[in-house]
């Protein structure tokens, strides 16, 4: 019993100062009981690693994979090619060596970071470093810039290189900071480009349909929509009876088929009817009553589980429905509350989640056998399920031109109220930096720099884009942006400059003005800076309070104490050889803080700047500093759990990551065996000179003039067109020809053919080509037929 009183009192004792320490004034006392928690261990340490290291890995893997699926697309259109023209196979071939050497993982060369940079690019690349965490931390430039840009690049601009900015969300940080390009975005685009509430639901609003592309892609969180709606579409597709076939024609038609297959005689009735028609039989209506039911029963199964699980909906798919919300609101005051919900309901459900009802295959949310598909009459099931659903959260009901389906109104009208609440809540939600506890100035307490992995190609591109529009996403002369841009100059002409334009490396982030105490947000960094300086003095002096502690001289055994965690401290920052390593690390060590008198000079001189700005109080003990350690170190715990809830995470992404690289892999197996038998069963034809491997077909000009594949000859009139000999001869790359000439026993320079550039012509409608050295004018559409048919027997 003394035992059990004993703990009790203890920890009673601790959730007494707990208490204290989340009060509004908490005493430096108090916070010396607690500040153990504020320490990084081994284990931190170790789990930052891995979270950077894994980090690192997935985004390349996203862009290996990105990479790879467009040269399998690439490749699969030049089969086709091949397919229909039995040639450019040296495309292919070279195709098929790029997803090789893909495969392998070698599409990507080994990332030499900015140590391998030559010094003359050094001062530029570090001037990139300052401009792109202008952009990843300051989500206006960003957000401006993709409605003042080319609206036909937006997307692939988004896709390619904002994502890459921000990693691809892959850590809560980055996460953050995209949802508040996002956000920033949204507004922009309703500012910019929504009249009315509708144009919501019926245009194409560019950033809804990037935030929708993310959030069920791979990289967002697709398991969410797995675990949603995979089972019971699983549920669906499983029940090979299920038939939820309403259309009238198609029901009569299926009732006809039924009962000549169970008399064996043919129907007296019409086989072609109309709608109206089919539905004056009972037995169609009957079926479609029958199946409105079983439909109805599987819908509201549908919505209780999509309007059940709201808290199970990715954190940043409800955040951009509520700033959607408070966006429509503030633009468009006179709007009922209604009708602002049916918006939001467009996002959250139409957008996000129909599309994976329909066609759960493209989205990865079943799991489907190798070579297996979706039949028609599982597709069907599910459109109709979308469909419905669809009505019901839009409220559209059926009217008198599907007055068949009129019985479904009433189960419409009761969906639509339940799908109101459901749009309600989902987008209402905890605030952005109370749900990432993060704020603009987190960085400068990380314990690494963050580090972005992009190509100098998109590094150039971004920086030609920030020049065009430069006056469009700034706010004023002395914008930052302006200052950074300065000292950038103009793109570099040289691309050697930055390095290969396609290979990624890891850029670290910088912010410029980390030193610059005239700037607000670096006063607020400063703050932050303190308080770590702080919290080395408390652990190491103690007294009343922390006035007294800086203004009191330190014992023999605090310096000896101080002195040894400085010299720990400052050989572990000599121990990390490479550059990279030292500026990953957050300037928060001064190694001119030898001793206790110097670590508290720099505290007074910095709480001196802060007390200019009113950010601290010496009459009140400097309590605004203390309460915001306090608040640290009641927000440590969450930190720690968010970052193994990104361990978490990235684990699982890593899984989905090396499944899709497994799938590719197999395509890419597949292509290449694909291409070794085009190759084999390559056709012959054309003549071959002796001792010579190549094929030829020789023709005079008036040949040629004849059969129209000729048009002119710059310089030759028509009458001279017999002198004038030409061959057609193949080269050692497939595809390409060698086009010679001889006009009464003289050379006419060599021209060189390619097919695939033919082609192309062919397909942009182009009809003639004029060959500029030679002067030679042909009949794009006859030299293809003309080559076809001498050097492959196309006919």
């Amino acid at each position: 019993h003394i035992i059990r009183i004993q703990a009790w009192v203890r920890g009673y004792q601790i959730r007494k100062n707990y208490l204290q320490l989340t009060q509004d004034k908490p005493s430096v006392q108090v916070l010396y009981k607690f500040l153990y928690l504020l320490d990084q261990s081994a284990v931190d340490h170790a789990e930052e690693a891995e979270l950077r290291k894994h980090k690192a890995s997935i985004v390349k893997e996203i862009r290996h994979n990105q990479q790879l699926e467009k040269e399998i697309n690439e490749m699969d259109i030049k089969i086709g090619l091949l397919v229909k023209n039995r040639l450019t196979l040296q495309d292919v071939v070279t195709a098929s060596k790029k997803l090789k050497k893909a495969k392998g993982g070698e599409m990507v060369p080994k990332n030499r970071g900015l140590k391998e940079l030559s010094k003359e690019s050094r001062e530029m690349l570090e001037s990139y470093q300052h401009l792109f965490y202008l952009l990843q931390t300051n989500p206006k430039y960003l957000a401006k810039l993709l409605f003042t840009m080319p609206q036909n690049n937006c997307t692939k601009f988004m896709e390619s290189v904002v994502l890459t900015i921000y990693n691809y969300g892959t850590n809560s940080r980055e996460e953050c900071l995209l949802l508040r390009l996002f956000e920033n975005a949204l507004k922009e685009e309703v500012q910019r480009k929504v009249d009315k509430v509708q144009d919501i639901s019926t245009g194409s609003p560019t950033v809804i349909k990037i935030v929708v592309g993310y959030y069920r892609g791979t990289q967002g969180n697709q398991n969410s929509l797995k675990s949603l709606l995979g089972p019971l579409i699983e549920q669906v597709m499983e029940d090979s009876d299920l038939n939820m076939n309403i259309h009238p024609l198609e029901v009569y038609k299926a009732w006809i088929s039924k009962t000549e297959m169970e008399t064996g005689e043919p129907s007296k009735l019409p086989y072609d009817v109309t709608p109206e028609q089919a539905l004056k039989h009972k037995e169609v209506t009957d079926e479609i009553e029958n199946t409105i039911k079983k439909l109805v029963k599987i819908i509201k199964s549908f919505q209780e589980k999509i309007i059940g699980t709201v808290d199970q909906m990715p954190y940043g798919i409800r955040y951009m429905a509520m700033c959607l919300r408070k966006n429509l609101k503030e633009k468009f005051p006179d709007s009922s509350e209604e009708e602002i919900l049916k918006a939001v309901g467009n996002l959250l459900y139409y957008r996000y989640m129909n599309p994976v009802i329909t066609a759960p295959d493209s989205f990865e949310v079943i799991d489907l056998a190798a070579g297996s598909n979706m039949n028609n009459v599982q597709r069907r099931n599910l459109g109709s399920i979308a469909k419905i659903l669809q009505h019901a959260a839009s409220f559209k009901i059926f009217d008198s031109d599907a007055r068949y389906l009129a019985s479904l109104n009433s189960f419409i009208k009761t969906a639509y109220i339940k799908f109101m609440e459901f749009f309600d809540a989902a987008s209402t939600i905890t605030d952005i930096d109370e749900h990432f506890n993060m704020d603009e100035f987190s960085d400068v307490t990380m314990l690494n720099k963050p580090m972005i992995f992009i190509s100098p190609n998109e590094i150039s591109s971004t920086h030609q884009l920030l020049l065009d529009h430069q006056k469009q996403v700034t706010d004023s002369d002395d914008d930052p942006m302006n200052e950074v841009l300065a000292a950038l100059g103009p793109v570099p002409e040289d691309e050697a400059m930055l390095g290969d334009k396609s290979t990624e490396f890891g850029l670290v982030l910088t912010n410029k003005w980390e030193l610059n105490m005239s700037d607000e947000s670096n006063i607020q960094a400063l703050f932050s800076k303190t308080k770590y300086l702080i919290v080395d003095l408390l652990k190491i002096q103690r007294g009343e309070t922390f006035t007294a502690i800086l203004h009191s001289a330190a014992n023999t055994q605090q310096q000896e104490l101080y002195k040894a965690i400085h010299s720990r401290r400052l050989a572990a920052e000599n121990e990390k050889s490479s550059e990279e390593e030292k500026n990953s690390k957050m300037a928060l060590f001064d190694p001119n803080d030898t001793t206790i008198e110097k670590l508290k000079e720099h505290i007074l001189k910095n709480l001196q700047i802060l007390e200019q700005h009113k950010l601290v109080t010496p009459t009140e003990d400097y309590q605004e500093i203390l309460t915001s350690i306090a608040k640290d170190i009641c927000n440590q715990r969450k930190y720690r759990q968010r970052r193994k809830q990104d361990l978490k995470k990235i684990g699982e992404t890593v899984e989905r990551m090396n499944k899709k690289k497994k799938y590719y892999s197999e395509a890419v197996t597949y292509y290449q065996e694909y291409v070794q038998s085009c190759v084999s069963n390559l056709s012959k034809g054309g003549k071959t000179k002796k001792g010579d491997r190549r094929k030829t077909a020789k023709y005079s000009a008036q040949k040629l003039y004849e059969k129209g594949v000729l048009v002119e000859i710059e310089k030759v009139p028509v009458s001279s067109f017999k002198a004038v000999t030409i061959e057609f001869s193949t080269t050692d790359e497939v595809g390409t020809f060698e086009v010679s000439g001889k006009l009464s026993g003289f050379n006419i320079d060599k021209i060189n053919v390619v097919f695939e550039n033919l082609l192309q012509l062919q397909y942009e409608g182009v009809s003639t080509l004029k060959f500029e050295d030679s002067g030679v004018v042909v009949n794009v559409n006859l030299l293809i037929f003309l080559l076809n048919k001498k050097f492959y027997g196309v006919e």
